[in-house]
């Protein structure tokens, strides 16, 4: 008679246990998240304010030139590869490419983050370019054209935004040493984009560091998201598995 109460109760204990787990990840994660994004603004912010101000221009064009003259030419048709990887006709056919195979493997929260990652990259990207209306750099001429404004780099946004989430939701699903190896190449894949920008001479390198300030506010925030849905669906499995447990015993 005793021994139904008694494995309710550690049901429950377990159960309890479990959840403030997944509260304390998520909690954890929201308290890093939320540092994160308050020094990410912080950043950008005093960012602008220099390059608004002109207090970034000797910066600007010292390293851009020290970029022109200390790498070699041969580099062109790489950078140009590397480059077109943060226009939008190569990121929307590979984002739709992703969204597929996500959907097809049943990961319809990761398909959509990655979707509202991607669009609100480049909603971020566009509106802030019209706000500052910074012009392109003409330090030297790498033969190679860019249009729109400058500050801050869309390519940098959207490398963070479109690359970066996929990292993290590629990453999460994977153990040991290939995490690690498909973060390092997430990583090393945004750094390329961003430096391809300035081998070209089309970007100041602070419209790059704005570029890659901004982007990880909205990724964050998307991930904080994915993070609190991961702890609650696995609050809800555990539940369910009591709840089964329980009846196979009725």
């Amino acid at each position: 008679m005793l021994r139904k109460p008694l494995q309710r109760v550690l049901g429950n204990e377990i159960v309890g246990k479990l959840a403030g787990r997944l509260t304390m990840a998520a909690a954890v994660w929201l308290a890093g998240a939320l540092a994160f994004s308050v020094f990410v603004v912080w950043a950008f912010a005093g960012l602008t304010e220099e390059v608004m101000e002109g207090d970034s221009r000797r910066f600007d064009r010292a390293v851009l030139l020290w970029i022109h003259n200390a790498f070699p030419g041969w580099l062109g048709e790489p950078m140009r590869l590397v480059t077109a990887l943060g226009y939008y006709y190569v990121v929307l056919p590979l984002l739709a490419a992703a969204v597929l195979y996500f959907y097809l493997k049943g990961w319809k929260l990761s398909a959509t983050l990655l979707v509202v990652s991607t669009a609100g990259s480049i909603v971020l990207t566009t509106v802030l370019k019209a706000l500052f209306q910074r012009s392109r750099p003409e330090v030297f001429d790498s033969g190679y054209t860019a249009s729109f404004y400058s500050f801050p780099s869309g390519h940098a946004t959207v490398a963070v935004g479109f690359y970066g989430m996929l990292t993290l939701l590629v990453a999460y699903r994977l153990r040991g040493l290939a995490r690690w190896i498909v973060v390092a190449a997430g990583i090393l894949l945004i750094l390329l984009i961003g430096f391809s920008r300035l081998y070209f001479g089309v970007h100041y390198p602070t419209d790059v560091l704005a570029g890659y300030l901004a982007a990880p506010l909205w990724v964050v925030s998307v991930g904080a998201v994915y993070v609190v849905w991961i702890s609650i669906r696995g609050l809800k499995n555990a539940e369910f598995r009591r709840g089964s447990r329980s009846i196979m015993r009725r």
